[in-house]
């Protein structure tokens, strides 16, 4: 047993040793080292760009009772196919609201909404200002490929094929480096969008953005067939409606002819008449009321149905992200330090 233990510790007592040896022998190797470090920490810290990151918090609050019974019923009468949203089992239940967020789609729609600016216009859009911040505005503008100024305009729909691929770097930029949407805690609701660009204004209207876009493309994925089943519910109720007023007139009209002194062959044939069509405004009334029951219990099942994304804490101001000087110094001090001691050590052996 003590064997093992000597063989266990045997090479790191002598590794410990040849890293003493090299601090003392080679100390003003470690003290360059330190000192390039140093000024390579500075340089890093004074080079590194200031960010600002703006962060929201929210919650889904989505209805777990099931409307599917109330809109059933609707379906039944009439064959409407209005099938349950509910919440659990569709593609827009649950976590999938982070890989929403996410979407490369919903970030575009959110990077083509207005930048409020002074003296730019209105199409001046956040794509535009964050290819500006980050410098690539004129980059683009001067390389020989591309050539002119790229612009991103809040009513542009179509794009060229180069500007198509330069949309795409901005979005994987993005995606990638500068916003992550995240659960903070996976028993809770709770959900958290965070924004890190050059730019104050950018990271927060970047984030607000993105929430609305996202909220908007989810409520309408979620009540989407509900609401499109419920305008035509709405058609037919306004059809009906014009029936019924149609019939009511003729059957009034019909009985004021009645009341006229008429040629006692005809007096029969107006009353019967009279009688069908005041039984077809019964009936008519009687479909009638019940659609506007239906309507009622359509429009009912939908505002259940309809989920809504609550906002529970926001950043008024982005948070300043800048790598203090010193803090860059003792890093490279620290590293260029254990760089040249790994150094010498290897060397060494």
């Amino acid at each position: 047993m003590q064997d093992e233990q000597y063989t266990f510790r045997a090479p790191l007592l002598n590794a410990v040793k040849s890293v003493m040896t090299v601090v003392t022998t080679k100390t003003k190797q470690l003290l360059l080292g330190a000192v390039v470090g140093g000024l390579l920490g500075l340089g890093y810290a004074a080079l590194k760009p200031t960010t600002y990151q703006s962060n929201i918090s929210f919650f889904v609050e989505d209805s777990k009772s099931s409307s599917s019974s109330l809109m059933s019923m609707v379906a039944g009468q009439f064959g409407l196919d209005l099938g349950s949203l509910t919440g659990g089992n569709g593609v827009l239940a649950g976590d999938n609201v982070l890989e929403l967020a996410k979407s490369k789609l919903l970030l575009q729609r959110a990077l083509q909404t207005p930048y409020p600016l002074a003296g730019k216009d209105s199409t001046y859009s956040l794509a535009d200002h964050y290819i500006a911040t980050m410098g690539w505005y004129e980059k683009w503008k001067n390389n020989n490929k591309i050539g002119y100024a790229v612009s991103f305009a809040t009513n542009k729909n179509k794009f060229t094929r180069q500007e198509d691929s330069l949309f795409g770097v901005v979005l994987k930029r993005i995606v990638e480096k500068e916003l992550s949407i995240s659960k903070p805690d996976k028993k809770l609701g709770f959900y958290a969008i965070d924004v890190e660009t050059r730019d104050e204004l950018l990271s927060k209207l970047l984030a607000q953005k993105l929430l609305a876009t996202t909220t908007n493309f989810y409520i309408e994925g979620k009540t989407g067939r509900l609401r499109k089943n419920l305008d035509r519910l709405q058609h037919r109720v306004d059809s009906l409606g014009v029936i019924v007023n149609a019939r009511t007139l003729a059957t009034a009209q019909a009985a004021v002819a009645n009341q006229i002194d008429i040629n006692p062959a005809l007096a029969a044939n107006i009353s019967a008449s009279t009688e069908i069509k005041s039984k077809d405004k019964t009936f008519a009334n009687i479909v009638y009321g019940e659609l506007l029951k239906n309507l009622e219990v359509a429009k009912t099942a939908l505002i259940q149905e309809t989920p809504s994304i609550v906002i529970v804490d926001e950043l008024k101001l982005p948070k300043r992200n800048k790598l203090d000087w010193y803090v860059g110094l003792l890093v490279g001090l620290i590293a260029g330090s254990v760089v040249t001691t790994l150094y010498y050590f290897k060397l060494k052996r």
